[in-house]
């Protein structure tokens, strides 16, 4: 595959499946779109392992298989898969931590084999080593060393993934995933094999509603660590700007979490990014 090929082919992954995230990307310098791109395209192909893998072990050996082709990639060795081989590139060209990126597909285990959240630790562990690890990645894509880039991806991760997480309780729960906490649905009288029956009861509200303070509480932590990086690190938290909204969509009275996605206007979404600070 020719080069400028692989590029649209990447780029059309990550906008297919992550359109946020590829939105934000455009915002980024022009040298480090392509690799954030990548980054993003990556995220992608695991996040879907999920949605196509039949059974859990046919899951794990597509995450075996990204393992092995992204080593290859990462040594410069062609793989034949566009997305690991543009991830590769970056890697060679930013020295990406190979332990973050191993994090990244372990944590997407959760997804094709447990499947049930079973407490707040683990989905706060869950959300670092995906939400949060992305953010570090891209930071070193963008050229950001700030000591300060773990203390802002930690609580940024939990803002961003757990507001991505509620807002995708539909597709979730078609597919047989609750990410929210089996402890804090038992807490509240109801349990994960309710809400995959879409019967969750008064129950949900409230799980949904601490869910939502904690977000917020992320959200504002992150936030202030965010303000304190230079130009390059703050551009790799520049999606932070949607959780706000997002969330006061999923705040929204009458609507149904289980069988509604919570969304904002296209325009807004644009508006938000672009807007200077």
């Amino acid at each position: 595959m020719h080069e400028a090929d692989r590029r649209d082919t990447v780029r059309r992954i990550a906008r297919g499946g992550d359109p946020d995230r590829a939105l934000a990307a455009l915002f980024a310098p022009r040298d480090a779109r392509h690799d954030l791109f990548a980054l993003y395209a990556f995220n992608v192909e695991l996040a879907r392992i999920a949605e196509q893998a039949s059974e859990p072990d046919l899951g794990a050996i597509r995450l075996q298989w990204w393992r092995e082709a992204i080593e290859q990639a990462g040594k410069g060795k062609a793989t034949g898969q566009p997305v690991a081989d543009a991830l590769g590139s970056a890697i060679r060209h930013h020295a990406l931590s190979r332990e973050r990126i191993a994090g990244l597909i372990d944590a997407r285990l959760f997804d094709v084999g447990t499947k049930i959240m079973p407490d707040w630790l683990s989905l706060q562990s869950y959300l670092h080593d995906t939400a949060g690890t992305l953010f570090m990645l891209a930071a070193q894509i963008l050229g950001s060393r700030n000591d300060r880039l773990e203390t802002a991806a930690a609580p940024a991760g939990i803002a961003y993934g757990l507001t991505g997480l509620m807002r995708a309780l539909p597709v979730h729960i078609a597919q047989g995933r609750v990410y929210l906490p089996t402890d804090a649905l038992k807490r509240h009288g109801t349990a994960p094999e309710r809400v995959l029956l879409r019967n969750a009861g008064e129950g949900l509200f409230a799980v949904i509603e601490e869910l939502l303070a904690r977000a917020r509480e992320a959200l504002g932590e992150a936030s202030h660590k965010v303000a304190e990086l230079d130009e390059r690190g703050r551009a790799a938290f520049l999606q932070l700007r949607l959780v706000e909204p997002y969330l006061s969509a999923l705040e929204k009275k009458r609507r149904d979490p289980l069988r509604e996605v919570a969304d904002i206007n296209p325009l807004y979404r644009l508006w938000r990014l672009a807007r200077q600070r």
